[in-house]
């Protein structure tokens, strides 16, 4: 009975905690406002001053059983490459990020293929670069140049964004450091070839061309048979001018006239006058301009390019070059995001 008479004693009128001691994590910001009422005597009072309460921003972070998880598995995985790399801290941010990226700055071994610069991937993705690399890019590069690459040109990975950065877009496959974009190769002969010189004219660079050149014969065709048809008018007008002229000249002179302005005029009459054989003729390069130009003779660069872009298709689930889209004319993008059967190529 005495203890308890102490402990009351002990903690007299206490008063409930204030926000700062009950929510120790709670910054509590004072502010003062300057009051609208009045004293009784006219003054202005003072109010007492108000609390802004902020809360700390809630940091994103992997739990980290997840982290220790997927390092585990990236290690596991990475151990069937030759590659070098450096482990990364997690990447948390909304839908972006994941628990274990990797920088990644080789694959390959004699020659080793450098990334330049860098670039922030998932080990899976690592993992299918050095397994294109030996299947695909060196021996391609052995049989089209006798040389081996030695560097990745332009290098891209990891970027917390929707596709083509559309807002009302997916999430990108660069979002969960699961692409790459590769701007282009160098060789260990010290020759480079970047994706936006060598790959050469796409399908839908032809079909302009040929569209472009079409319209530009029309317009041609058009203005020549304008300017037919104006000399023809003149030439009329001037035998009307000669045939009202002076009536004393001798009719054998006048007609001789009147004869070398038809004479001039049929010179310049359309196309549609010419004999048949010419007529024909013409009526086929005609059609030849509307088919679509043949591409130029692809070159070293080009079949190699192709021929890398092709083979990608077996170990990634996304290509995209040059052919896909303007956006990709300059780069190639490869990415792991699953799919059925044969990846997505173009």
């Amino acid at each position: 009975m005495m203890t308890g008479l102490i402990l009351f004693a002990a903690f007299p009128g206490a008063r409930p905690l204030d926000q700062a001691q009950r929510y120790p994590d709670i910054k509590v910001a004072h502010t003062h406002e300057a009051s609208n009422t009045s004293a009784p005597d006219g003054t202005a009072s003072a109010t007492p001053p108000t609390q802004a309460v902020t809360a700390e921003p809630v940091k994103e972070e992997w739990p980290e059983a997840d982290v220790a998880q997927a390092r585990e598995q990236c290690m596991h995985l990475l151990s069937s490459v030759a590659v070098e790399f450096e482990m990364l801290e997690p990447v948390k941010k909304g839908e972006c990020g994941l628990p274990a990226p990797i920088l990644l700055k080789s694959v390959g071994s004699a020659p080793e293929v450098v990334f330049d610069p860098p670039v922030q991937v998932n080990c899976p993705m690592a993992v299918a670069l050095g397994k294109w690399v030996k299947s695909t890019l060196q021996p391609t590069a052995e049989a089209r140049f006798k040389s081996q690459v030695v560097r990745v040109v332009g290098s891209y990975g990891y970027s917390c964004r929707n596709i083509y950065n559309l807002p009302n877009a997916k999430l990108s496959q660069h979002a969960l450091a699961n692409a790459i974009d590769i701007g282009g190769f160098a060789l260990e002969n010290g020759r480079t070839i970047r994706v936006l010189k060598g790959w050469g004219l796409t399908e839908r660079d032809i079909i302009a061309q040929a569209k472009a050149k079409a319209k530009a014969q029309a317009e041609a065709k058009a203005k020549a048979k304008a300017g037919g048809k104006g000399k023809t008018e003149v030439a009329q007008k001037d035998v009307k001018d000669e045939q009202a002229g002076d009536k004393g000249e001798a009719d054998g002179a006048r007609i001789k006239k009147a004869g070398a302005a038809v004479t001039q005029a049929s010179l310049s009459l359309p196309s549609a006058k010419l004999p048949k054989g010419k007529k024909d003729a013409q009526q086929t390069d005609d059609a030849a301009a509307a088919q679509p130009a043949d591409p130029q003779k692809p070159t070293k660069e080009a079949l190699f390019l192709r021929a890398i872009h092709e083979g990608a298709c077996k170990d990634f689930g996304t290509v995209l070059g040059p052919e896909a889209n303007d956006p990709h004319r300059n780069h190639f993008h490869l990415d792991l995001i699953p799919r059925r059967g044969r990846g997505y190529c173009e």
